[in-house]
C-alpha cells in the first residue's frame, strides 16, 4: 500500500497550524522502513510529534530533511543531506536509482532489507491480529539472485527516451540498463533500444520470457495481458511451489478447492501429492484456464484435476467447497468479502493463504475472524520475491479451532 496523498472532502480543512511545516528543514533520525518503501522518522511540531515518510532513507540514517507535503495525519520529506548514514546504508548499484521509480530500496544491504520486510509484517500482525501472539514467523526464503530475476518488465516510451516514471511522477527516466531483469532481457533491450520508432504519444510495452523461454516484446494492450500474470522471479517462485507442496503434504488431503489459481503454479505439483486427490482449481481468466486444462489432458490428471472460469467468490457460494483446505493465492488487493464470509461459514479445517500484500493478507485474517471463523495462526513466512523493492510474498497457515 503506497503512502499516496489522501483525498479529502472539500468541507474538511488540514490543520493551518501544520501548513506552517512546509519546506521547513530538520535534522532527525530515520526509524525504520514503511509499507510503500519509504524511511520512517518523527519530526517535533508544539507538543507532538508528526510521522514522516522519507523516500531513499535508510534505518538509524541521521539526516538533514526537507518537508514537501503536510497531509492530515503525516508529512512527507526529502533528503537534503546524510549527516551520518545507518548501517545498513550501500552505494545503489543501478546507475538510474536516484531517478528511477522501478526499485525503492537498491541502497540497503539485503540483509536489512529483510530484516525490515520482517519487521514490517510483525507490525502489521500485531495491528490487525492482536489475539495472534503465539503464531510462528519462520526464516524468510531468499536466492542469491538479488539482481538479475525479473522474467517481464514494464517499460515506456516517449520520443526517444524509454523507460520508467520517475517516482509519483510520469517524467520518463531514459535508461540504459535495467538491473533487476533477468540477463537475457537485459541483452535484448541494450541491443534494441536504439531501433525503436520515436513516438509523440506515451507507449507502454510489455519485455518477458514466455512460458517457451523465448523473449516477447510487445505494447501493452495489443496481446492479452492474462498470460502475464505469473510469478517474476522464477527462483523463488521454485521454493514457494516446493514448501506450498511440503506443508500441504502434512496433513494428506485429500480434496482441495485452491482459488485465483492461475494457469496452475501450485495446481499440478500439488497433484504430485496422491494418485487420490481431488482439486477444484478456480480462475476467472479464460486464457489461464484454457492452459491449464489443455495440461490436465497432456498429462491425463481429469481425475485429479478440475479447472473451473468464473470469479472465486461465486464458485465459493455456488458450490460445495473443501472442508480439508483451501488455497488463496489472490491479487494485490486480497480476497473479496463475499468470499471471505463464505469461507467463514463453511468453516474449513486449514486455509493456506499465499499473499504478494501483507496488509491484504492480514486485513483478509482480521476480516474472516470477525465473521465468526475461529482459528490459529500455525506460520507466517516471507518469500523475498521482488528484492530491491518494499514488496515480498508471504504465506500463512491458519487452523479451525
Amino acid at each position: 500500500m503506497d503512502h499516496k496523498k489522501p483525498i479529502f472532502s472539500q468541507n474538511k480543512k488540514r490543520d493551518s497550524h501544520r501548513e506552517s511545516l512546509l519546506h521547513s528543514i530538520h535534522e532527525t533520525t530515520i526509524e525504520k522502513m514503511a509499507i510503500g518503501g519509504s524511511g520512517v522518522c518523527r519530526i517535533p511540531f508544539l507538543d507532538q510529534k508528526i510521522v514522516c515518510f522519507v523516500p531513499k532513507s535508510a534505518p538509524h540514517d541521521h539526516v538533514k530533511i526537507k518537508i514537501n507535503s503536510v497531509e492530515k495525519n503525516y508529512t512527507t520529506g526529502e533528503i537534503l543531506e546524510i549527516i551520518n548514514p545507518g548501517p545498513g546504508r550501500r552505494l545503489a548499484p543501478c546507475a538510474h536509482y536516484q531517478d528511477c521509480g522501478g526499485c525503492a530500496w537498491q541502497h540497503l544491504n539485503e540483509d536489512i532489507q529483510i530484516q525490515q520486510k520482517e519487521l514490517l509484517l510483525r507490525e502489521l500482525i500485531a495491528k490487525f491480529l492482536p489475539n495472534h501472539k503465539d503464531y510462528k514467523l519462520k526464516p524468510t526464503i531468499f536466492d542469491e539472485h538479488n539482481f538479475g530475476y525479473r522474467n517481464r518488465i514494464q517499460l515506456k516510451q516517449i520520443g526517444h527516451s524509454i523507460g520508467y516514471f520517475k517516482p509519483e511522477s510520469h517524467d520518463l527516466v531514459d535508461i540504459s540498463d535495467c538491473l533487476i531483469a533477468e540477463n537475457s532481457l537485459r541483452d535484448w533491450f541494450k541491443n534494441n533500444k536504439n531501433k525503436l520508432k520515436p513516438t509523440d504519444k506515451l507507449k507502454k510495452y510489455e519485455l518477458k520470457i514466455d512460458h517457451d523461454n523465448k523473449i516477447q516484446f510487445y505494447p501493452i494492450g495489443v496481446k492479452s495481458e492474462g498470460l502475464s500474470f505469473s510469478q517474476v522471479n522464477r527462483f523463488i517462485n521454485h521454493k514457494l511451489v516446493q514448501s506450498v507442496v511440503e506443508t500441504v503434504s502434512l496433513y494428506h488431503p485429500q480434496t482441495i478447492t485452491e482459488l485465483y489459481a492461475g494457469s496452475g503454479n501450485f495446481t499440478f505439483e500439488l497433484a504430485k501429492l496422491s494418485s487420490q486427490i481431488k482439486i477444484d482449481a478456480v480462475e476467472l481468466n479464460a486464457e489461464l484456464t484454457n492452459i491449464a486444462t489443455k495440461r490436465v489432458l497432456s498429462e491425463k490428471l481429469q481425475k485429479n484435476i478440475r479447472f473451473y472460469t468464473t470469479k472465486s467468490e461465486l464458485f465459493a457460494v455456488q458450490n460445495e467447497i473443501s472442508n480439508e483446505l483451501i488455497f488463496l493465492d489472490p491479487p494485490r488487493q486480497g480476497c473479496e468479502q463475499l468470499l471471505l464470509r463464505s469461507l467463514a461459514q463453511n468453516s474449513p479445517q486449514r486455509i493456506l493463504y499465499v499473499s504478494c500484500h501483507p496488509v491484504s493478507l492480514v486485513r483478509d485474517l482480521s476480516y474472516l475472524e470477525k465473521q465468526g471463523y475461529t482459528f490459529k495462526i500455525d506460520y507466517f513466512q516471507i518469500f523475498d520475491m521482488f528484492p530491491q523493492t518494499d514488496h515480498f510474498e508471504t504465506v500463512c497457515l491458519i487452523e479451525r479451532v
